[in-house]
């Protein structure tokens, strides 16, 4: 496994295999008919009256029946996960008893994994410290410190600026779920939020047990990616939403890489979507070098549809969450093109790379497609200036401590932190609206590639296409084209400069339409003074030709 970011929340926590792997017991899925007796999804039978309609998605959200995993378990079966989303159950059994899974009258298939012999692979890393002397910043309202450059790089302060221009703080009111390896929050970057009790849920799923947050300061994967987005020490280190509220899950096993980890992933990101998670975070990726034997995953498996974690990604953003994946480092055993990693592959959410301040991809960021030809990573989160390393926090209660680090890991909750700012500036937008958003406002969405895909994103530009407000550049000519609706409905155009300048708007024919000007937040808003008809009309910036009217 890559270490990159995740989390979730189910109705009730797997159980813990009774059987221990070895090389007498192979993992399975088993894939279920239905949801028992009592629950049958028939269209045909309407609902009574009173009662909301019974659907599939009602049937999704139902658990697993409780009979048929007690009936598979006396069968032999040590339950691992169970992943009601896909009416799946992992676990362990003897080869000899599959047959007898199959043979049950409830059991729709098996799966089986075989198994071959692999060695371990831990390569260190050692951080490399860096003391920040406290400092205020006169151009950054949260005062940044070490984060600074990335939430210049990316926007990010803008939007901050424009949040606490409308009374807001960064995160407040939004539920971000991050699924991970251990937390360690001893840092002094967490204090704020444990005090202010904001730590909404946490579970480990690895160990089956209700508490993997701890004040422990030994190195802590989870509490590096959790650093990013709510860390909160003023001239030292800021996270992007660092006011939100979180839920923190352990789905990754340190000591060895198993299939049942995936399985774990999955879970745990149903119960983040049950625990009202707006916005999930997940730094894991899966491919290759399991040490319990399990074989590498083919290429072809990366399609989205076929490892639990990607399926269970799919059915968070299918339940208006927006979740955001690593797409996974490449650490010399997996091929150069085609090298991303599960759950990454999948449709509908945003897979996370990292490029260099010029823009470059990192040459450690694993690329796309996916296996049926979608481009992967959906956008890239920027390294230093220099270097393609993130400053987060270490596990140290020593004041003005940052360390950095490389890893896909680090720009994704960064991207997280940035839909949670957008969630907040915009409650009434889906999941969808603000993956697009971002999509469509990164640095090279009109030629997206393999390595960066859209490119680095862009968090202010995002906002302003969430509000309606223009990203472009005029032509040679002056003009900048926009359409529309009708009406006096304003235009909004993002805006750099201190004053309008000599700004026109015209008509489809050139000729002028009154309108007022006014410039407020980096937004230039034209109204006109007439109703006009919906169709294609024109600013021209008289001076200045080529100045962006964005940025």
């Amino acid at each position: 496994m890559v270490l990159i970011a995740v989390s979730t929340l189910a109705a009730a926590a797997p159980a813990f295999p009774s059987i221990a792997p070895g090389d007498s017991v192979i993992k399975v899925w088993v894939e279920l008919k239905d949801k028992g007796p009592e629950l049958k999804l028939d269209s045909s039978v309407p609902s009574r009256p009173g009662q909301p309609a019974f659907t599939l998605r009602t049937m999704e959200n139902a658990p697993v029946y409780p009979k048929y995993a007690e009936a598979l378990s006396q069968a032999g079966l040590a339950i691992s996960v169970r992943l009601k989303w896909q009416n799946k159950i992992s676990g362990y059994i003897a080869p000899s008893g599959v047959k007898k899974l199959r043979a049950l009258p409830f059991v729709a298939s098996v799966r089986e994994f075989p198994r071959r012999v692999s060695a371990p692979k831990d390569p260190p890393r050692i951080p490399i410290f860096r003391p920040w002397t406290l400092f205020k910043s006169a151009v950054d309202t949260l005062n940044y410190g070490a984060s600074r450059a990335m939430m210049d790089g990316m926007h990010i302060n803008r939007v901050h600026n424009w949040l606490a221009s409308q009374g807001q703080k960064p995160g407040q009111g939004i539920r971000i779920a991050v699924i991970d390896a251990d937390f360690h929050l001893a840092s002094l970057a967490f204090d704020k939020m444990l005090t202010e009790h904001r730590l909404k849920d946490q579970w480990d799923f690895v160990d089956n047990r209700a508490a993997p947050v701890d004040r422990d300061t030994t190195s802590s994967h989870g509490a590096e990616t959790l650093s990013l987005i709510a860390g909160e020490m003023p001239g030292v280190l800021m996270g992007v939403a660092p006011e939100a509220e979180f839920l923190l899950y352990r789905s990754e096993e340190d000591a060895r890489e198993r299939y049942i980890e995936e399985d774990w992933v999955a879970a745990a990101v149903e119960r983040a979507v049950d625990s009202g998670a707006q916005v999930i975070s997940i730094s894991l990726g899966y491919r290759n070098e399991y040490t319990d034997g399990s074989p590498d995953l083919p290429f072809s498996a990366l399609d989205g549809r076929t490892r639990p974690s990607s399926l269970a990604v799919l059915g968070a953003a299918r339940r208006n969450v927006v979740v955001s994946v690593a797409i996974g480092n490449l650490d010399g055993s997996l091929p150069v093109g085609h090298s991303l990693t599960v759950p990454a592959d999948a449709d509908s959410i945003l897979s996370v790379g990292i490029a260099d301040a010029r823009h470059r991809r990192c040459d450690y960021s694993c690329t796309g497609p996916t296996a049926d030809h979608r481009i992967k990573p959906e956008v890239v989160g920027l390294g230093l200036v220099g270097s393609c390393a993130v400053e987060f926090a270490p596990n140290s209660r020593t004041p003005g401590l940052t360390t950095a680090g490389a890893g896909t890991s680090f720009a994704t909750p960064v991207i997280a932190g940035v839909a949670a700012l957008l969630r907040q500036a915009n409650p009434q937008a889906s999941a969808e609206d603000i993956r697009q958003a971002l999509i469509h406002t990164a640095d090279k969405f009109t030629e997206p590639d393999s390595e960066v895909g859209y490119g680095v994103a862009d968090a202010w530009a995002a906002l302003n296409r969430l509000r309606g407000v223009t990203q472009a550049k005029p032509n040679s000519d002056g003009t900048l084209r926009l359409f529309h609706s009708g009406g006096r409905t304003p235009l909004f155009l993002a805006w750099d400069f201190k004053s309008p300048r000599a700004v026109e708007l015209l008509d489809a024919s050139g000729r002028r339409v009154e309108a007022s000007m006014e410039l407020a937040d980096g937004i230039l808003s034209l109204h006109p003074k007439r109703d006009l008809q919906s169709g294609v009309y024109m600013v021209r910036v008289r001076k200045a030709l080529g100045d962006t009217l964005g940025f």
